[in-house]
């Protein structure tokens, strides 16, 4: 009897403790760059990891300008299949969810967008630098032929996204009609416009009001069955990006893909004029690779390719040629254009490159291609010298004296050489070298 008064006070302390619920866990992802293969293997390897975890809820932040819609159809796709619920927020103040971003938050359980944010505009876009079609000029009526083909494969393209977010959006019970509008017509919604039309389902000003409003809320699933949240959600685990996809996500860049392209061409050009500096052509061989690694990512415009390799060009042949500076203006002016068409419609990049960043750019990449290849120019034209007969006149300096029974030690062009006279000369002398035999050179002392 004593023991059980004893062990009665643990067993309620126990009890209480059991009644206690456990904190939950929240994954949070961030989607705050352009939707890429990158993009997708960190978002579906997020959710994957959360699912394993068993985790309470995924937490999906967003702010993109959207991207291809092959990876927005896989992150679409994981994001249904997850037996963890996946709410949306695009936030912060003034984020969007464009495009892409729209698509991925219509496919989760839950939509939440914060004051001064913007979702829509998903009208789909051809990432080719060139038409669908190409017109033939030697038929005629070929050209007005083609551009229909063109719309015709568009029309085909938005009528299977239209079908494809309309189904998703019904299940999710949300408003089909605006969410089809933003595929067809582009149209884009505010936040409250979004809350009144029934895309979203909530307009929230922060994260945390967010998990607060969520806590033990029950969100109806994909496939028809309810989840109820725990009643409190405050545990959040932010899901990071590996380090290969941090430097691959700093590549993705346009301005850092361009900048790496310069500076490989920079690089391999120093390499090839003066092989066996080394140090440039390391650095150009890295700078070259990484951007090749960014074209899976940031496809390029082949004509934007092409002008920056005429403009290599033309600086090239303006020291060769007497063009009086006209092939160097006609070199930055290629350049300036081909970097403003390198990005110019991608889907990921929009009108690519700003001018604002490409002027300076290419003025500063002219200025230093032109002085090398300036100087390349100058050390050719420079006589050469070599062999024993041109040191003969020369002067060196004794470095340790000379005496006409042995032989002492001279320093010219930067080495140490063995040197005779018929006289003593001292340390420190200057003198005339008058004769070559092998390795010794014949000195007199300079007068």
């Amino acid at each position: 009897m004593k023991g059980f008064r004893r062990l009665g006070p643990i067993l309620v302390l126990l009890m209480l403790m059991a009644a206690v619920p456990a904190s939950a866990i929240v994954s949070r992802i961030t989607l705050d760059k352009a939707i890429h293969p990158l993009t997708e293997e960190y978002i579906l390897a997020a959710i994957s990891e959360a699912n394993s975890k068993k985790t309470d809820l995924i937490l999906l932040i967003i702010d993109t300008p959207g991207g291809y819609v092959k990876n927005v159809e896989a992150i679409q796709r994981a994001i249904i299949e997850s037996k963890i619920p996946v709410a949306a927020f695009v936030s912060p103040s003034g984020a969007r969810a464009a495009s892409g971003g729209a698509l991925v938050a219509v496919a989760c359980d839950f939509i939440a967008m914060a004051p001064g944010t913007t979702i829509g505009s998903a009208h789909p876009v051809s990432g080719l630098p060139i038409p669908l079609n190409p017109a033939n000029p030697t038929e005629p009526g070929q050209e007005k032929k083609n551009t229909k083909n063109d719309d015709v494969m568009m029309e085909k393209v938005i009528n299977d996204l239209t079908a494809h977010l309309r189904s998703i959006a019904t299940i999710r019970e949300r408003n089909v009609e605006p969410i089809e509008k933003m595929v067809r017509e582009s149209i884009s919604l505010t936040e409250r416009e979004a809350l009144d039309q029934k895309v979203i389902e909530l307009v929230i000003g922060s994260e945390g009001d967010l998990l607060a409003m969520l806590s033990g809320k029950r969100l109806k699933r994909f496939d028809g069955t309810f989840t109820d949240l725990p009643a409190k959600l405050e545990g959040v685990e932010t899901a990071k990006m590996t380090f290969r996809q941090k430097v691959l996500s700093g590549i993705a860049s346009p301005e850092v893909a361009f900048l790496l392209l310069l500076t490989g061409i920079l690089g391999l050009f120093i390499e090839f004029k003066s092989p066996g500096l080394i140090f440039p052509g390391i650095i150009g061989g890295i700078a070259i690779l990484l951007y090749l690694l960014s074209l899976p990512i940031l496809p390029v415009n082949a004509v934007g390719i092409l002008l920056i390799i005429l403009a290599v060009v033309f600086f090239i042949l303006e020291i060769k040629v007497v063009s009086y500076g006209m092939l160097g203006i006609g070199g930055t002016i290629s350049l300036i254009i081909g970097a403003l068409m390198l990005y110019r419609g991608n889907p990921l990049t929009g009108e690519g490159l700003k001018f604002s960043f490409i002027l300076p750019v290419a003025l500063a990449f002219a200025a230093i291609l032109g002085i090398l290849v300036y100087l390349a120019i100058k050390a050719f034209k420079n006589p050469v010298m070599a062999g024993p007969e041109d040191m003969i006149g020369r002067t060196a300096v004794v470095h340790e004296t000379i005496n006409p029974t042995g032989t002492g030690k001279v320093f010219v062009f930067g080495e140490y050489w063995t040197a005779e006279s018929n006289e003593i000369i001292e340390k420190g002398a200057t003198v005339k070298i008058t004769a070559v035999q092998g390795m010794v050179l014949k000195v007199e002392p300079v007068k």
